[in-house]
């Protein structure tokens, strides 16, 4: 699951490096490609949580998804950072926001 969230950053980056800092609309284009990414590995990993048996192996895939979104935290600030004047903040917040929700269920399963 790492892996493929890191594929989807990897990408992210490219194209993020070809967007002016001036401009706000590519910026938002890729700012929901990136959470829209972050919601597909979500999903994954439901899918995976009600399939499984063992408690335990339930809060490791929650861990992984805790990780997950960190990653994703890390590249929105970056992109904040690289464009201050498009709010990044509402991006931020929402992964922030889902974080605390997988580990919520981390902890839950532990």
């Amino acid at each position: 699951m790492l892996e493929v969230s890191r594929g989807s950053l990897a990408a992210f980056e490219r194209r993020l490096a070809t967007i002016p800092a001036d401009l706000c609309a590519p910026f938002h284009e890729e700012a929901r490609q990136l959470e829209a990414e972050l919601l597909t590995v979500y999903r994954v990993v439901v899918q995976c949580t009600k399939r499984e048996e063992d408690l335990e192996r339930v809060s490791k895939w929650w861990e992984t998804m805790v990780r997950v979104c960190d990653e994703f935290a890390v590249r929105l600030v970056k992109l904040a950072e690289a464009h201050p004047a498009c709010g990044a903040e509402q991006y931020y917040d929402r992964v922030l926001e889902l974080r605390s929700k997988c580990l919520r269920l981390q902890k839950m399963h532990n």
